[in-house]
């Protein structure tokens, strides 16, 4: 997981995918493959997916477990 610090700058941490990747999803919900294609972005897989678990672990996306895709959790409704 790439985080920012002294050995990594904050645009080659996993930090800038966070926005694109939850704008995407608040569009419509899907695969992560369709997610990482979407993108269209120069990123390593691995970072996409560090990124995603830790949207996962924020509690800012969620898995769709039967229709396999992920969606956008909405931090504002309580």
């Amino acid at each position: 997981m790439n985080l920012p610090g002294k050995s990594v700058m904050y645009s080659k941490s996993i930090f800038p995918l966070f926005p694109k990747i939850l704008n995407i999803l608040q569009e419509k919900s899907m695969t992560v493959n369709d997610l990482y294609q979407e993108m269209n972005i120069d990123c390593n897989f691995e970072n996409f997916i560090s990124a995603l678990d830790s949207l996962y672990a924020l509690g800012r996306i969620e898995i769709d477990e039967e229709e396999k895709k992920l969606y956008y959790v909405d931090g504002n409704q309580m």
